[in-house]
């Protein structure tokens, strides 16, 4: 059983109060333990439960964090349902530090934005189509649910520790795009069509909330609107679908 501190700070992670006071997350199974110990990010703590230990994979992580000196732990599954906050976790847990990402880490020319997407599953599928699709990084505009928040984790399947994930602001994208000399596009119903071949080579692309859109405060910043032809009748697709479409487009190839 973890100790009373332990215990404590394990169950504020499940906040994200608790995840800015700390600046640590959860990340939970054995593959994106497998992907964090491939990073520099510091893992502080594991917990695992006796009959997960059976399975080769969390065996093999397990094997990975005893090997990187990290702490690991025998809980009961009950504990371990407790900590991770869902009721079928995957047998093994970690606390691991939050990486201090911003403009300066961004690897190529090539942001997503994110504006206001709330929902974590659609944050978290973003920024794993942002990693296989080219992007440099992934700004989060306010609004925008929490990168560390278990749901968000889990959906980005590790790209969140390899891709340089930040929350920013407006001015803050202007600035950057200035100094990049990118486009900054904002994605809307109705915008103008994105060949491949016309992308931009430097460019910040917008993704707005899932159902609002784009907010006033990048329309009034935006150097253009684009958007996906859709067929007559269709109504809109979901913003983490539409995003990897408009992404594959201006950041692909």
């Amino acid at each position: 059983m973890p100790s009373i501190s332990q215990a404590k700070r394990l169950r504020a992670l499940n906040r994200r109060k608790g995840r800015d006071e700390h600046r640590m997350f959860l990340a939970e199974g054995p593959r994106v333990v497998a992907d964090l110990l491939r990073t520099e990010i510091h893992v502080h703590h594991a917990l695992y439960t006796k009959a997960s230990a059976a399975d080769p994979a969390v065996a093999g992580a397990l094997e990975g964090l005893r090997a990187a000196a990290v702490p690991v732990e025998e809980v009961s599954p009950a504990e371990l349902a407790e900590f991770a906050g869902t009721a079928t976790p995957q047998g093994l847990l970690v606390a691991a530090d939050i990486p201090a990402w911003s403009f300066a880490d961004v690897l190529t020319p090539r942001l997503a934005v994110l504006d206001a997407v709330q929902d974590p599953g659609n944050v978290g599928t973003l920024i794993r189509a942002a990693e296989a699709l080219g992007a440099g990084g992934v700004g989060l505009l306010p609004g925008t649910a929490d990168a560390w928040n278990p749901k968000t984790v889990r959906a980005a399947t590790g790209s969140s520790f390899r891709l340089p994930v930040f929350e920013t602001t407006v001015p803050e994208l202007v600035d950057w795009c200035r100094g990049q000399r990118a486009t900054l596009l904002a994605s809307a119903a109705g915008g103008e069509p994105v060949p491949r071949v016309s992308a931009p080579e430097a460019v910040a692309l917008v993704l707005g909330n899932e159902g609002a859109g784009i907010s006033s405060g990048v329309l009034a910043v935006a150097d253009g609107v684009v958007g996906i032809p859709l067929l007559a009748g269709a109504d809109s697709l979901n913003v983490a679908i539409a995003g990897a479409i408009l992404m594959d487009r201006m950041f692909g190839g």
